[in-house]
């Protein structure tokens, strides 16, 4: 029975041993991997920068251009002109 134990003792103190030793040359704190990507209540919103009022021109072109873009690709028929 003593024998289980020493065994088990002896494996418990390596790891703990490797491992102090893999913090020390490392740098890894205690919990850090939680810290890194955070909950969302610690993280503060983005503020965007505030906007200028738009004019109605430049609603206008904003619309155009949007129609213009969504417009579908028609193909253009091509005579050919021969020179004399």
């Amino acid at each position: 029975m003593g024998v289980i134990i020493k065994f088990f003792l002896f494996f418990l103190v390596t790891y703990l041993i490797l491992r102090s030793i893999g913090r020390l040359l490392f740098g890894i704190r205690y919990k850090q991997n939680t810290r890194r990507y955070g909950t969302p209540r610690d993280k503060q919103p983005r503020r965007e920068p505030p906007k200028q009022p738009e004019t109605q021109q430049d609603r206008i072109i904003g619309y155009q251009k949007k129609n213009f873009e969504s417009t579908e690709v028609e193909d253009a028929e091509f005579v050919e002109i021969k020179e004399k």
